[in-house]
C-alpha cells in the first residue's frame, strides 16, 4: 500500500463512543496538509504547548504523531527525524486512584489548554467526570514488550488510533521492519495511583518504542510540528 507523502491531521478525534473497539469511527479530516516536520523542544510540557501556540500551531494527538511518523518515513526513510525521539501529545490518560482502570482521552482539552506556567507532574482530575475510552490494564498485556502481531491487535493501540486498524498495521510494519526487533511497542501505564490524575500519552523513540502513559508533565517535552504544504 502506498502511503501519501503528506500528512493530513485529524481535527476532532473525540468521536469515539464506548463501543469504539467494536464499531470504529471514521476519522474526521482537517483541511491542513503537511509535508515537512520538525521537533519542538521545551523544558516542560506546558511550555511546549505554549510555544506551538505562539507559532500558530496546534499540538498533535497521539494518533497524529503516528500519522506524522508514517508520512515522514515515507519521504525521508531512515533519515526520518520523528523516529529518533519521543513525541508528546494532547492525548490524555486519566488514572483512577487505587485501581488499574484508566481512560483514554483522544484529545484532552485540559492538556491542550494547559497554562504555560503549569509545573506539576500531572493534572489533578475527577476520574468519574472525565469522558474517554475506559480500559483496565489488569485485563490485557501492559508494561511488557509486544510482538508484531500483538501490537496490531492490542486494544490500547486500536483505541488510540481511533479504530483505524489499517493505519496501525502500516505503522507497526514500518516500525518492526525498521528496527528489526522481535518485540517492542509496549504500552506502559501507571496503576494504583494515590489520587486521580491526568497525564499526556507519549509516543516513545528508540528500538522498543511504545506508548508511554506515565511520564511527568514537568519533565522536558518534545512535540512534532508540521510545516504547511505549499
Amino acid at each position: 500500500m502506498k502511503v501519501p507523502k503528506i500528512f493530513v491531521p485529524e481535527k476532532n478525534l473525540e468521536v469515539v463512543t464506548e463501543r469504539l473497539l467494536e464499531e470504529p469511527q471514521e476519522p474526521v479530516i482537517a483541511p491542513l496538509e503537511y509535508d515537512k516536520f520538525e521537533v519542538v523542544k521545551a523544558d516542560t510540557y506546558a511550555k511546549g504547548v505554549a510555544e506551538l501556540k505562539k507559532q500558530g500551531k496546534k499540538p498533535f494527538t497521539f494518533f497524529e504523531n503516528v500519522e506524522a511518523r508514517i508520512a515522514d518515513y515515507e519521504v525521508n526513510g531512515e533519515n526520518s527525524e520523528l523516529f529518533k525521539t519521543w513525541l508528546d501529545s494532547v492525548t490524555g490518560i486519566a488514572y483512577k486512584s487505587k485501581s488499574t482502570k484508566f481512560k483514554i482521552i483522544l484529545r484532552s482539552d485540559k492538556l491542550e489548554n494547559i497554562a504555560e506556567g503549569f509545573n506539576q507532574s500531572f493534572i489533578p482530575v475527577d476520574y468519574n467526570s472525565e469522558k474517554g475510552i475506559e480500559l483496565d490494564s489488569k485485563k490485557g498485556k501492559y508494561n511488557k514488550l509486544l510482538t508484531r502481531k500483538e501490537a496490531k491487535s492490542h486494544e490500547f493501540w486500536i483505541a488510540v488510533m481511533n479504530g483505524d486498524e489499517e493505519k496501525l498495521a502500516r505503522y507497526v510494519d514500518i516500525w518492526f521492519d525498521k528496527t528489526r526487533v522481535k518485540e517492542g511497542m509496549g504500552v506502559y501505564l501507571r496503576s494504583n495511583t494515590d489520587s486521580d490524575g491526568l497525564r499526556a500519552l507519549v509516543l516513545d523513540g528508540g528500538d522498543y518504542s511504545g506508548a508511554i502513559g506515565g511520564s511527568d508533565l514537568d519533565y522536558g517535552a518534545r512535540f512534532a510540528s508540521g510545516a504547511q504544504r505549499k
